[in-house]
């Protein structure tokens, strides 16, 4: 790059940042209002079913507690202090003294805080609704623990401020608390969390049971009909659980709720005139209604997720299964190709020179007696061949075992070896290692076997002039790498040959682990760890 194009790109990058500062502030911003209008509507509408019915399902506690599950804990305080103005708008304002709506909005706030700490530890981060333990956990927390504490607190104040009667305020606040984590929170956490998604292979049955649901829930609310109307809508919630998942149940849910409490506020129907006389009926009611429906939702989603996983391990298991056959033909054809290399070596050089250096001695051997004083220099010649033929006899045998690595250790081994790859192939290749006592047999040949392969590729497929091998032991780990200067290649392809999965191989038998990074044009490090204690024990690297 040149270096006006260097300069140009330093001062312009303090404009970036702050131009990328100024654009997460803005949608913090957005987000937080968009949060504040959330909380609005939830405030009214719960200020409004409390109004005209007496039914408590308190909607702020369900939004607050799905933004607190969503946002970063370090944001937290952003939202909750932007819920505080809410309980003085004007228009739902509640008939009560300005201490008595801070006291119960720091109820809801503690409340709030204290389900969202506890479903994170207990569930994790994000929270789901995919298993029948996480639902239970939550069902403890946000719906039984949480609403009973906060309950105790809330009867409390209305009973000392208000003057209500302890143990039914009690009941309403903590039922409405209830409802409104049963039916309301799994909602919203579930569609802000873009689980509509799994809808999509099901969307024309979504649609169709959208429609069936929606006349069949409007028809009994709306009207004056049979009794028998209002319960047309469970065969949809039941058939929402079993096709359409936790979505699709608790969807069924809360347009069921939020329609019987608003039929209730028109007192339309001949079964909402009894209901409407008793609050605690029809909370109880609801709870009751949405807990079933709920489980054999999870209960069948967590059912197909299993199918699922089971068909994926099938197919993991088949391609494993193709790849061992795959690795025991290239064993074999690896095994006879090591076979022919060797007898190539045998008959191509070792054979020829022992034939010539029979040959050489049968010529000494007919020789008449006055000459042999004269042939000094030929029986030098044959000593160089014979030393030759020993030299030769000794790499076949290196290569088939080292007993260097057997009688003298690993770091010698390698130093010899990467001294007869330099010399055999006129490359530079050089070792950094370290003293290394007590280093049990099996990692030994483990590391060299690894060092062995990984030079004839980076010689033969990397085209490497300069190999670095680097052995080191730290915190009781063996760290081996082999750093070259070729021509790199890929990792994500697979490789037709069996080099690298050797080396995955006997590393895994002593417990290590085998690292590849390299990029086209860029050379190749191959990193080797394995776990070893003082006394060379073999210890899995985690």
């Amino acid at each position: 790059m040149p270096a006006s194009s260097q300069r140009d790109l330093v001062r312009e990058l303090p404009l970036v940042q702050e131009r990328s500062r100024a654009s997460s502030f803005f949608l913090e911003l957005g987000k937080i209002a968009l949060f504040a209008a959330a909380y609005l509507a939830a405030y009214a509408c719960s200020r409004f079913f409390t109004q005209r019915t007496g039914t408590r399902l308190w909607l702020p506690d369900s939004v607050l507690l799905c933004t607190l599950l969503l946002v970063p804990r370090k944001k937290w305080w952003l939202y909750v202090l932007a819920s505080a103005p809410i309980r003085f708008v004007p228009a739902v304002h509640a008939p009560a003294a300005a201490w008595f709506l801070w006291l119960t909005w720091t109820n809801d706030v503690a409340k709030g805080l204290l389900a969202t700490y506890l479903l994170q530890y207990a569930n994790g981060n994000p929270v789901r609704f995919n298993t029948v333990r996480r639902y239970a956990t939550y069902l403890g927390i946000a719906v039984l623990l949480a609403p009973v504490l906060s309950g105790l607190f809330g009867a409390l104040l209305r009973h000392l401020a208000l003057g209500h009667p302890f143990w039914p305020a009690f009941g309403q606040w903590a039922l409405g608390d209830t409802l409104a984590n049963l039916v309301v929170t799994p909602t919203l956490l579930l569609w802000l969390a873009r689980e509509y998604r799994g809808l999509r292979p099901r969307l024309f049955e979504a649609i169709l049971w959208g429609i069936g649901f929606a006349f069949c829930i409007c028809y009994p609310v709306l009207s004056d009909q049979s009794d028998l109307a209002i319960y047309a809508p469970f065969p949809f919630l039941v058939w929402a659980a079993l096709r359409l998942g936790t979505i699709g149940a608790s969807s069924g849910l809360f347009l069921t709720t939020v329609l019987l409490i608003f039929g209730i506020s028109r007192h339309k129907g001949p079964l909402f005139y009894p209901i409407v006389h008793d609050m605690h009926f029809l909370q109880l009611f609801l709870t009751i209604l949405a807990l079933p429906i709920m489980f054999v939702a999870i209960l069948f989603e967590e059912r197909q997720q299993a199918e699922t996983r089971l068909l994926e391990s099938q197919e993991e298991l088949n391609q494993n299964y193709k790849r061992i056959r795959d690795l025991a033909g290239g064993l074999i054809r690896g095994q006879e190709e090591e076979r022919s290399r060797i007898a190539r070596e045998l008959h191509d050089d070792i054979t020829q020179q022992i034939a010539m250096l029979t040959v050489g001695l049968d010529h000494l051997e007919s020789m008449p007696a006055d000459k042999l004083a004269l042939a000094h220099g030929e029986l030098g010649e044959l000593r160089g061949k014979t030393e030759e033929l020993a030299l030769a006899v000794r790499e076949v045998a290196r290569q088939l075992h080292s007993t260097v690595l057997q009688h003298l250790g690993l770091s010698k081994a390698l130093k010899g070896l990467c001294r007869t790859f330099s010399q055999q192939y006129q490359i530079d290749a050089s070792l950094e290692a370290e003293e290394l006592e007590d280093l049990g047999d099996d990692i030994s040949l483990c590391l060299f076997r690894v060092t062995q392969e990984a030079l004839n590729n980076a010689v033969k497929h990397g085209h490497a002039k300069q190999i670095t091998v680097v052995l080191a032991q730290e915190a009781g780990l063996l760290r081996l790498q082999i750093k070259d200067t070729g021509i790199g290649f890929d990792p994500d392809v697979r490789a037709e040959g069996l080099g690298l999965v050797s080396m995955q191989e006997r590393l895994r038998l002593v417990g290590g682990k085998l690292a590849i990074r390299s990029t086209p044009g860029q050379g190749t490090v191959i990193e080797a760890v394995v776990g070893c204690s003082q006394q060379g024990q073999i210890r899995s690297v985690s």
